[in-house]
């Protein structure tokens, strides 16, 4: 009981990948394009459907592919995309989430195939307890309201951190602070951002220790 009681009072970082750990935005934007302008879509259509913040699998439906049609560019895209790993880098001061002693997870539109690799090549994955993609569930923010139920942890207790809007908006949905990392990898303007009203706004990840404490 004791154990249980710790748990629903310690804080939980909830951490979102692109654009928050690794900066990604430009890779995904050009691969993903590259691989349905013979389509007939033009590069400023798959941006704005990219900007929402969906997972690949629910771009590719917003843009009006088949289930079938949608598994085959899926699958190329992700393969592209993996040819490319070692050229991802890191947002900047990633490396301070090694010295934040609160509990960490990782959370993510992307695959685990995707993100594995990159977390292994920054030295970073044995950092988060647990880590889910994009095959974990449907609906972040239902997944994220769901976890911290099953766990026992006291919404108030859980911050997402991510670096987008529609991360701010996850956040609210799941019940959690929103705390914004608007650094030069982020996915989002600040303007962007501001408009949505985060909890927290931070200039980089090792500010998160202001908030872990």
């Amino acid at each position: 009981m004791k154990k249980r009681d710790e748990q629903s009072k310690s804080k939980l970082l909830i951490f979102d990948f692109d654009g928050t750990i690794a900066d990604t935005k430009a890779l995904y934007y050009k691969v993903i394009y590259e691989n349905v302008k013979k389509f007939g879509y033009s590069y400023k259509e798959v941006d704005k459907i990219i900007d929402f913040g969906l997972s690949l699998k629910h771009v590719l439906k917003k843009l009006g592919f088949s289930f079938l049609t949608s598994w085959f560019l899926h699958k190329k895209i992700m393969k592209n995309i993996g040819k490319e790993l070692n050229e991802v880098k890191k947002c900047k001061d990633v490396d301070a989430i090694k010295n934040i002693k609160a509990n960490k997870i990782l959370v993510t539109n992307s695959l685990k195939e995707f993100v594995l690799p990159i977390l292994n090549h920054f030295k970073l994955k044995k950092e988060f307890k647990e880590i889910y993609g994009a095959e974990d569930f449907t609906d972040k923010a239902e997944f994220i309201k769901d976890y911290l139920k099953k766990k026992k942890i006291k919404k108030e207790n859980c911050y997402y951190i991510g670096d987008r809007a529609t991360d701010i908006k996850t956040a609210k949905k799941a019940g959690c602070k929103s705390v914004i990392i608007s650094g030069t990898c982020a996915w989002d303007s600040r303007k962007e951002i501001l408009k949505e009203n985060p909890d927290f706004i931070l200039g980089d990840i090792a500010d998160l220790n202001r908030i872990a404490d």
